[in-house]
């Protein structure tokens, strides 16, 4: 038929068998789409006999008149592509082997990079899914929060009274109106009535040392917010032990169901941290103490069921910086206010009124209590010493020195003979009132935040970087009874129950742990 053919003989054993391949007339390669003319008898590549065509109009290699209707294409395996000329011998499949392979290599190599770059953009995606997720998972707890907090002073101002013009509503605006006697007489008969049981020395009841021991941690409540973690004080019902309050970094005020372990209700009214918290004994009131210069008195709205709901009923702004503890006289009708702005008060309760006012002291306050008759009161002060004030002069009367660092708390003992102060370095000293003089000093690990006797004066708890319980040895000799470990931050307050019986701390951990003796 004309056709070009290019012979290729391969010698095998035997005789010699002639091998043919097709190949384009044009190029010389075995063409991939081939295509026959009758009238010049070659084969073409498809693509490259219509191109000229399409130009000139004849055959490229015959100059013949050449349409694409004399094209008649052929049959061919198209799955199976046609080999060049240089894969009919041995190096040159060679040749086309390393080709390939090279080839291949490169392109598993992209495959295998494309594959980790997308195993990381994965692993990104989800990890910012995920992030945006718990983002998501704040943002509703926060709002949340707002809103029930929100809910809150709207009710604590609907319920809260407004004092008219001049009578007083809050005890920045009036001027105090002093101690007066018969004040100083009702303290005197309190003080004569409590006095007269600091002789007894029999508590039926009392758990003993070696039960005390047994103290076991019964309930991990974290009460406050993730978002300010930390509570920083908190304070027990004196005769019912299942009632908690406690004070937090998040500036709020919690009140807490010990019995049925649940919380009653959150007081929302303070902008800063709660330094301070104080159940009075006999009432449905809760007292409060803040960053914010400000301390709050709480009453609840049914006198017959403490877990009612409370409002704000008075506000004290009577100091120019923090208010650093808040403390209930025994008469249950006035309270006091320690402050840094170097000076402390005394306010009614009942009017939220400032009653005496001591300004431009030395220093600032850190931290102040009522004794247990209510006559004198004991307040540590920046300078590292404690000072003493009696109530009905309004004067100092003993300076208590020793401590070398910042004293972070202090409490009486119930019978109203020792005193017992912690400093920022875990050193704790008792101070025996009567003399005065400091009988004992130990150290309570690196840091001591908190110290709180017991109802009966009889045990010590120290909260620091654990929380630790002292009994007295002798009439003036504390000794270790346990160390509980539960907490996994500093121990910032801590509070005995009845008999010594129950015992519940407040931590960093923004925890409240309650503890029983098994």
């Amino acid at each position: 038929q004309g056709c070009a053919v290019a012979p290729s003989v391969r010698r095998r054993r035997g005789p010699e068998q002639p091998m043919s391949t097709i190949v384009c007339a044009i190029t010389g390669y075995a063409p991939e789409d081939p295509v026959f003319s009758p009238k010049t008898g070659h084969v073409y590549e498809k693509r490259l006999v219509t191109k000229h065509i399409e130009s000139t109009g004849a055959c490229p290699v015959t100059k013949v008149e050449l349409s694409k209707d004399d094209l008649v294409e052929m049959k061919t395996n198209r799955a199976v592509r046609p080999r060049p000329a240089s894969a009919t011998s041995i190096p040159g499949m060679l040749s086309l082997l390393q080709s390939e392979w090279d080839a291949l290599m490169s392109e598993t190599y992209e495959l295998k990079t494309h594959l980790d770059t997308t195993r990381k953009q994965l692993s990104h995606a989800l990890y910012q899914h995920d992030a945006a997720c718990r983002v998501i998972a704040r943002l509703l707890r926060e709002r949340d929060s707002a809103r029930s907090q929100v809910a809150q002073l709207q009710d604590n101002m609907a319920n809260m009274t407004v004092a008219p013009a001049g009578a007083g509503g809050t005890s920045a605006t009036m001027a105090p109106q002093g101690i007066t006697q018969e004040m100083i007489e009702r303290m005197q008969d309190i003080a004569k009535s409590l006095s007269s049981t600091r002789k007894n020395k029999h508590f039926p009841g009392l758990a003993l040392e070696a039960d005390v021991k047994r103290l076991e941690c019964v309930g991990t409540h974290p009460i406050h917010q993730s978002t300010a973690p930390g509570i920083l004080c908190i304070d027990m019902h004196k005769t019912d032990a299942a009632r908690i309050v406690t004070g937090g970094v998040d500036s709020q005020v919690v009140l807490f169901d010990g019995e049925n372990e649940r919380l009653v209700q959150r007081l929302v009214g303070h902008t800063k941290r709660v330094n301070s918290v104080v159940l009075h004994p006999t009432k449905d009131v809760v007292l409060s103490a803040s960053q914010d210069a400000t301390a709050r008195v709480w009453t609840c709205g049914d006198s017959g069921n403490w877990r009612s709901p409370y409002r704000c009923d008075h506000v004290v702004r009577r100091h120019q910086a923090e208010v650093t503890e808040i403390s209930l006289h025994p008469l249950g009708d006035y309270f006091l206010t320690s402050s840094l702005d170097k000076s402390w008060a005394l306010h009614d309760l009942a009017q939220g009124q400032c009653i005496r006012h001591l300004q431009d002291l030395p220093c600032g306050y850190t931290c102040m209590k009522f004794h247990p008759d209510g006559l004198i009161l004991a307040g540590a002060t920046e300078d590292k010493t404690v000072a003493v004030w009696d109530i009905k002069d309004q004067a100092p009367i003993a300076k208590l020195e020793g401590h070398t660092e910042p004293i972070q708390a202090l409490s009486f003992s119930e019978n109203g003979y020792y005193l017992a102060t912690a400093a920022k370095d875990g050193c704790i000293k008792l101070w025996d009132l009567r003399k005065p003089i400091n009988i004992q000093t130990f150290q309570a690990g690196s840091m001591a935040n908190a110290v709180r006797f017991d109802k009966t004066g009889q045990y010590l708890a120290v909260g620091g970087e654990s929380l630790q319980v002292f009994h007295f040895q002798s009439k003036a000799v504390l000794a270790p009874t346990v160390e509980l470990r539960d907490h996994t931050a500093p121990v910032m307050g801590v509070c005995f129950g009845a008999q010594a019986r129950t015992l519940a701390s407040v931590s960093m951990d923004r925890t409240l742990k309650l503890f029983k003796i098994k």
